[in-house]
């Protein structure tokens, strides 16, 4: 059945739009908003997505799935605050474009958070110690962006995102894609 599913995957890929990129990322320092005025670190991931076929003449919006991991490193300088997060993320997301050049797009997605957060040995006693923990957890995002065409198969993309769930808050981390496509345009 594994083998199956993975031939079918590989048709799939091959016969498709499709692109694997990498991505870099920071939450800067915003004071009056969040992370209390400091750099709140940088992330770095990679993804591939898939585009899927149209299934309407009538609504030709392309929408591509995506799934990725990306590391997160909350904080270059040495204070470390409540709630901060460190570690991988495991990603999966839907990506809706507004048309397959240089257009804005949307996405919308969730993922599994695998690090550890700096949080209070004992989550409700305020007077408890702060401490590395491990913490998986569930995370959602969602981002706004813009993507666009450096050559025939390579692109770029630039996003604003808001990564949020049980145990990850980083808010606005702003990134920026490159990417390798194949198939079909």
């Amino acid at each position: 059945m594994r083998t199956v599913l993975l031939l079918l995957t590989s048709l799939t890929a091959f016969a498709t739009e499709g692109s694997i990129g990498i991505w870099g990322g920071s939450a800067p320092a915003a004071p009056r908003l969040f992370n209390e005025g400091l750099w709140r670190g940088a992330c770095v991931a990679i993804e591939s997505t898939l585009k899927l076929p149209t299934s309407s003449m009538l609504f030709d919006l392309p929408l591509s799935i995506a799934v990725g991991a990306e590391y997160i490193r909350p904080s270059a300088s040495a204070t470390d605050l409540l709630d901060d997060y460190r570690g991988w993320i495991v990603r999966g997301s839907l990506v809706w474009y507004a048309s397959s050049g240089t257009a804005p797009y949307l996405r919308l997605g969730g993922g599994a958070s695998l690090g550890e957060r700096y949080a209070r040995t004992v989550e409700w006693d305020t007077a408890s110690p702060l401490q590395w923990q491990r913490r998986p957890s569930f995370a959602v995002f969602f981002g706004i962006g813009v993507q666009g065409t450096l050559a025939a198969h390579f692109g770029w993309a630039i996003e604003a995102e808001c990564l949020t769930g049980d145990e990850v808050g980083l808010l606005l981390p702003l990134r920026l894609g490159l990417f390798y496509r194949w198939g079909a345009k």
